[in-house]
């Protein structure tokens, strides 16, 4: 038994107070918020509705021939592709009872909000992360067995549900929704067997919901085992460890090496991806990835003889290969993703990607290293001050700057309320953020290879 300073007489310890509460609330594990970093803030316009339309363009194709004498060049002409926005709102609240809060251990309305707002920073940026693996992962999914038939289920819409058609009556230059005259092409391979047919159609298993598990309406016949995969013509370019051609293919001994970055790197340079403003690409990891590629031969012989090289000294890559590494501890993993640990789906996290190879939690976990250029995810944000009258509110309006353990929490551009109290007695107050904007991310579908989404690059491996 562990005894105190204190005298063990009876009599002695019944004149010391025992179980001293504290009156402090000491701040939670918190971690770094970086996704939302690698977007571009542009402010939406004022007076233009909810939803906006982006064009870019591709470039016109070099003529090497020469010119008959005599003869004029033929006019020329180049494609243009859409994509759009659209303003949403995302907010929360929390409520204080002000007589609580004054015989609380510390002030429990300014921890409140404290907590609100850490509650704000955390949510955009998984809103941000979400949005990008949206666009990295895209055209890549996993049938279930059934056929033959028309009506094929599939784990993950996310890709599949709009198409830019060229043919005649297509969505020329717009995404739109896929089908009978706006047809997305596929390929589907089971049994040893790749069948190219098109998806004129969806129905998702969630309303309103293009990412997560659903049916896609074929214009051709086929059968499937389960867990056969399926592919987009314009899925985005991805790096799986080890091959293959859907998550089931990534074992336990496919783990993340040098090599893999070289390559998804080799091919943001043949796109002509451009790098972030500080000259290099972000490659955003979870600390498993990091710690696998000290295990890279390749690695530790760049790095022989060095050990107080910061690369060992501080357990970080820092640059390399093109690239800053990015510890992220928000990465997709099963403790980061809603349903992740339990292998379920879940509508208030959309993220697209399936984290076992077998689509159970018996599976090898999957990790995903994201490699990201310049100009890929916007975040269009409306000027909540405009919502602002002379009539004025009732509370108070603001920005805060928020810390947790050191960490600078960044919530620029989310409106921080306080509510002055209206109750009855007028001794509960809510606090709420509240955000209106959208985070598209562009297409590159007019140049390079047919891969929609360029500006990205997802590597796979196991653990």
């Amino acid at each position: 038994m562990d005894f105190s300073v204190i005298m063990q007489a009876p009599e002695i310890r019944a004149l010391v107070q025992e179980n001293l509460l504290q009156r402090a609330f000491h701040d939670a594990l918190y971690p770094k918020l970086m996704y939302r970093s690698a977007t571009t803030p542009v402010l939406w316009p004022a007076n233009v509705g909810d939803n906006m339309v982006f064009t870019g363009v591709g470039l016109i194709k070099p003529k090497m021939r020469p010119l008959q004498p005599g003869t004029d060049p033929t006019p020329s002409s180049y494609s243009s592709e859409q994509w759009e926005a659209t303003l949403q709102q995302y907010a929360d609240s929390i409520d204080t009872h002000m007589p609580t809060s004054m015989v609380a251990i510390a002030n429990l309305f300014l921890r409140n909000a404290q907590q609100l707002g850490l509650s704000a920073g955390q949510t955009i940026n998984r809103l941000v992360r979400d949005r990008t693996y949206d666009a990295g992962l895209a055209g890549w999914t996993v049938a279930a067995a059934y056929g033959p038939g028309t009506s094929m289920p599939v784990q993950r819409l996310n890709g599949f549900t709009k198409a830019r058609y060229t043919g005649v009556n297509g969505s020329l230059v717009k995404f739109g929704p896929v089908s009978a005259t706006n047809p997305l092409a596929i390929t589907v391979f089971s049994g040893g067997v790749a069948t190219a047919v098109n998806v004129i159609g969806f129905t998702s298993t969630y309303s309103g919901d293009e990412v997560g598990p659903g049916v896609l309406l074929l214009d051709g016949a086929v059968t499937t085992a389960a867990r056969a995969y399926v592919v987009s013509s314009d899925r985005t370019n991805l790096v799986r460890v080890g091959g293959g051609m859907k998550v089931d293919d990534v074992g336990s001994s496919d783990l993340l090496k040098l090599e893999s970055i070289r390559t998804a790197v080799a091919h943001f340079w043949q796109e002509n991806v451009p790098e972030m403003p500080d000259g290099r690409f972000h490659l955003h990891l979870d600390p498993t990835s990091l710690s696998q590629l000290y295990s890279d031969t390749e690695i530790q012989r760049l790095n022989t003889a060095l050990p107080d090289y910061y690369i060992y000294k501080d357990f970080a890559i820092g640059e390399m290969l093109g690239c800053v590494f990015f510890r992220n501890s928000e990465a997709p993993v099963p403790e980061t993703v809603s349903g992740g640990l339990t292998a379920t789906y879940d509508q208030d996290d959309p993220f697209p990607g399936e984290l076992y190879n077998n689509g159970a939690t018996t599976g090898v976990r999957i990790h995903r290293p994201m490699l990201i250029g310049q100009g890929g995810i916007y975040e269009y944000y409306q000027d909540l001050s405009a919502l602002i009258t002379e009539a004025g509110i009732t509370g108070k309006v603001g920005a805060s700057k928020i810390s947790n353990a050191g960490i600078d929490v960044d919530v620029e551009r989310i409106q921080l309320i306080i509510r002055a109290p209206l109750n009855r007695l007028q001794d509960q107050v809510a606090t709420s953020w509240k955000f209106i904007g959208d985070w598209p991310f562009r297409t590159d579908a007019t140049t390079g290879d047919a891969s929609r989404f360029k500006r990205v690059a997802c590597i796979e491996h196991g653990e």
